[in-house]
């Protein structure tokens, strides 16, 4: 048995839809079949103990016709008539009250059967099995002032077994021949419907040989395989584009370290060679060198954010920030560090209004925004952060003066490692992490970040947030 189970899950989809179908259709069969068998079984001996009883009641009024006085010969006289009224297979006795025989009509089996004598009151139909032969055993009492006995009929039930056999027989081809004809059709059938999937496993393969542009063809259908396939397809995309961007992100990383490791080595040797004898040479490599390794510990620390921003899952039943407090905060802060600079707030909200957001994630988001709008502007220039409401959403704008981005690069700006003018961008220090970050964070909690241009110069960029 442990052998068969463990065949059966090893084999193919399309024998195990096969078998599954065909054991499926046999098993409805079946079923309809022994109900069936059951009911013209049932209907059957009905329909014999009814003729059987007709017979029965013709003889039994047939001696009461000839009056009270009947004799022995009298009931001799009639087996002519009996003959006639009895139907094939039927033996018709007439017996004393002791049981002995009187006369018998033997059918055309000419079969004889023992069956014990019973006498009875009334008219009595009976079915018993004797020598694994239903038959039918009929008796009815004969009254009259010269005689007393009784009339018996023994039918076997020929007919009804014949019928019954060759019912049982038609209908167990035709389960079997079913049952083999399903089989094979849900063969057949499950070979079709497994294609898209063996299409899959082979796509699949291919793309563990060439790499992910592989993809499955859908087709025209509309069920649930085309559904997986469609699913597929759109993961693998993803899974594409994260491994370009990873490997995009890796190749950056890369670059942006060579340039400090670069710096720190050709200052470690310049100190190795003569910075031992020479205190200005020892002063200016040392001093250096600390810039560039803040300069990696910066980016170490942005990459570490935006790592964990790219893990974090929010639980958005739970997390509520209040808008016009985290928004006054970073602005109250910018104002103390940047004196040069002017900020502003235009607050359209309507009343408390809470965002699904982390507080302090809310306050990481604008913190990054409000930093590069620092950097890229001037001194002296206004930084305005407009509040409003948007129906079921918060909307947080930052606007600057600053040098403004292209409009074919805006698009890009959220992008890792981004920047528009790089080498500007390393002057102020940016490594084009901070709106990658930005983005993710607000992006978890199922908003949207975008940026355009702000006229006649200078940049926004625009915070859409769900109201808690």
């Amino acid at each position: 048995m442990n052998k068969l189970v463990y065949r059966f899950k090893h084999t193919s989809l399309k024998v195990k839809w096969a078998l599954a179908a065909g054991s499926a259709i046999f098993l409805a069969f079946f079923l309809f079949s022994f109900f069936q068998y059951h009911a013209i079984d049932k209907w059957l001996i009905n329909e014999e103990e009814s003729s059987f009883g007709r017979v029965l009641d013709e003889i039994t009024v047939f001696f009461k016709q000839r009056g009270p006085n009947i004799q022995k010969q009298d009931i001799f006289d009639s087996q002519d008539l009996m003959k006639q009224i009895a139907e094939k297979d039927q033996t018709i006795r007439i017996l004393d009250t002791e049981g002995n025989q009187v006369l018998e009509i033997r059918g055309e089996s000419d079969t004889s059967f023992y069956v014990p004598f019973e006498p009875v009151r009334g008219k009595s139909v009976h079915l018993i099995e004797s020598e694994n032969k239903k038959m039918l055993i009929g008796r009815s009492p004969i009254r009259s002032s010269e005689f007393n006995g009784y009339v018996e009929i023994i039918q076997p039930l020929n007919r009804y077994e014949t019928v019954m056999r060759n019912l049982f027989w038609m209908m167990s081809i035709i389960g079997i021949g079913a049952l083999l004809i399903s089989a094979l059709i849900g063969y057949i059938m499950a070979g079709k419907f497994v294609k898209p999937l063996n299409n899959l496993s082979e796509t699949m393969r291919s793309i563990e040989r060439k790499g992910f542009h592989e993809r499955v063809d859908i087709g025209d259908s509309a069920d649930e395989i085309s559904e997986l396939s469609y699913i597929f397809n759109s993961m693998m995309s993803q899974i594409e584009k994260s491994f370009q961007q990873q490997q995009q992100f890796v190749e950056d990383a890369s670059h942006e370290l060579r340039t400090p490791i670069q710096v720190l080595e050709g200052h470690l040797a310049l100190l190795n060679r003569w910075g031992k004898k020479d205190p200005t040479i020892l002063e200016e490599s040392l001093e250096v060198s600390l810039e560039e390794l803040e300069r990696i510990k910066r980016l170490v620390g942005e990459l570490l954010e935006l790592s964990r921003a790219d893990r974090e899952k929010q639980d958005l039943n739970n997390v509520r920030a209040d808008v016009r407090k985290v928004a006054g905060k970073v602005l109250g802060d910018f104002e103390f560090l940047h004196t040069d600079y002017t900020f502003r707030l235009n607050d359209g909200l309507s009343g408390p209004t809470e965002a699904v957001m982390q507080p302090r994630h809310l306050e990481q988001v604008l913190t990054i925004i409000f930093d590069n709008a620092v950097k890229y502007s001037d001194r002296g220039s206004v930084i305005e952060m407009v509040l409003d409401d948007e129906g079921d959403s918060v909307v947080i704008e930052v606007k600057d003066e600053g040098i403004g981005i292209p409009e074919t690069d805006l698009p890009k700006i959220f992008d890792r490692f981004y920047r528009v003018d790089k080498a500007r961008s390393r002057e102020k220090g940016g490594y084009g992490l901070g709106l990658a970050i930005a983005s993710k964070l607000i992006q978890n909690y199922g908003g949207i970040i975008e940026a355009d241009l702000n006229k006649p110069t200078g940049t926004i960029i625009r915070i859409k947030l769900n109201k808690a």
